[in-house]
């Protein structure tokens, strides 16, 4: 689809068109009636293929102004189309924080697979 344009389509309230560029990894997370509901449900990865991309998940506490002194995490995400890889990895200056480590559940968009990976704060490759 190309850009600068307006784009109509239909919907009801059950409904949500959503347009994503090829090679995006999005984050998607548990749905929580508050911020801090705890919940054992993983965060799903999301790559919605047909092109190489990048993008970076960005976590602290959410309560305190730590993230000052260094207590935040950015994961990096990089998606290679071709091989179907997506590598996972600590951004520079990044620490790992709790719960270590941490669950998430990666799929390609419109595929029922999913895999279930722990990300430990080490660089990882998953081939989908």
């Amino acid at each position: 689809m190309a850009g600068g344009r307006e784009v109509e389509r239909p919907v009801d309230l059950a409904t949500m068109p959503l347009w994503v560029r090829a090679g995006a990894v999005i984050p998607m997370g548990p749905v929580k009636q508050y911020a801090d509901e705890p919940s054992e449900t993983p965060m799903t990865l999301v790559v919605y293929p047909g092109a190489d991309g990048s993008s970076s998940w960005y976590d602290d506490d959410g309560i305190s102004f730590d993230y000052r002194n260094g207590a935040w995490m950015r994961m990096e995400m990089t998606w290679q189309d071709t091989a179907r890889r997506l590598t996972l990895r600590l951004a520079r200056g990044s620490r790992m924080l709790g719960p270590n480590p941490r669950r998430f559940e990666v799929r390609v968009a419109g595929a029922p697979a999913v895999r279930t990976i722990e990300f430990t704060g080490r660089p990882m490759e998953i081939v989908l």
